[in-house]
């Protein structure tokens, strides 16, 4: 089912209408647990889907902007349902749909809507296999792994590749459970949680894809995004934190900032560009970088335990 560079359009469209179905019905049901009016959920239901495909397409060919200006129309930029999608526009278009759609009751929405959003990212990577994207590196050494789901088969040149897509559908999933088994806390808490700690696990997991991934030039552009996206959730907690815990988060801040610049010497570092990292291998650079994530996700866990001590002190007052 899972080739390089074979598209699989039926298994890609069934994953994510399945998906897609799945983490409605759950949102569905969430919301009208905690009271949410049955129009607003209606709404989302129906236009929260069109919406997140609009921006994530649209996202795209922004980034793309040169080579989609020359090759297509002005309307190819509004043409959702056309090839081409980015993933944090995907973010960005759910984000915007539940704080309009949402109302006074936008930050309830974000929070009931997180497990889903979990499940249909899930969905989203492993529709990549389907269209023979989502690898890394090919298989070098004894061919201990070189079988699905560790690895994806190339039939163009007979070799197997790391299966990233897989790894990246098991962290949404563990999120997705997470989620659901999540105490009730702030509204918007488990939004936060999920881009949070999925942005800063897809730091080194795009490092690491060797498909068509978006670029300007050596630089690509979903690890930018997802550096930023960690960046605007550790803000987000510090506001709820309040003007005190001044010293906490100036560490923690200073730590986002020292893993991120670490992360983007290891980038240059596997390339051997770094001088002073030389003695580093290319696996070790990884390595180090997948350690580095590792801690933004527990600057993501340590901001947000801040903002929850004050909710909690703010509901006993």
């Amino acid at each position: 089912m899972f080739l390089i560079g074979v598209e699989n359009q039926l298994g890609y469209g069934v994953t994510l209408l399945v998906g897609g179905l799945l983490a409605l019905g759950l949102c569905w049901i969430r919301c009208e647990k905690v009271k949410i009016r049955r129009g607003k959920i209606l709404a989302a239901t129906i236009l929260l889907p069109l919406i997140t495909a609009f921006f994530a397409h649209l996202l795209y060919c922004l980034v793309n902007f040169q080579d989609t200006a020359e090759d297509q129309s002005v309307g190819y930029f509004f043409a959702f349902w056309e090839n081409g999608s980015m993933f944090y526009g995907g973010v960005l278009g759910a984000v915007t749909g539940l704080l309009v759609l949402g109302g006074k009751d936008r930050l309830a929405m974000l929070e009931q809507y997180a497990p889903g959003g979990a499940l249909i990212i899930a969905a989203a990577r492993i529709g990549e296999g389907f269209l023979g994207q989502g690898y890394g590196d090919y298989a070098t050494g004894l061919p201990l792994f070189n079988f699905f789901p560790f690895r994806l088969y190339d039939p163009y040149y007979d070799e197997w590749a790391q299966a990233l897509f897989v790894l990246e559908a098991l962290i949404a999933l563990a999120l997705f459970v997470w989620l659901l088994k999540k105490k009730t806390g702030r509204p918007g808490d488990g939004a936060l949680l999920l881009l949070g700690l999925y942005a800063s696990a897809q730091i080194v997991l795009e490092s690491l894809r060797r498909d068509e991934f978006l670029r300007w030039g050596f630089v690509r552009t979903e690890e930018v995004a997802s550096a930023a996206a960690v960046l605007i959730v550790l803000i987000c907690y510090a506001v709820w934190v309040g003007g005190g815990k001044r010293l906490i988060k100036a560490l923690c801040f200073g730590t986002y900032m020292l893993m991120i610049v670490l992360c983007l010497l290891l980038e240059f570092a596997t390339e051997g560009r770094i001088p002073f990292l030389e003695f580093l291998s290319v696996d070790a650079c990884y390595l180090v970088m997948a350690g580095a994530c590792a801690v933004l996700g527990g600057c993501v866990l340590w901001m947000r335990r801040l903002a929850n001590t004050r909710y909690s002190a703010e509901r006993v007052m």
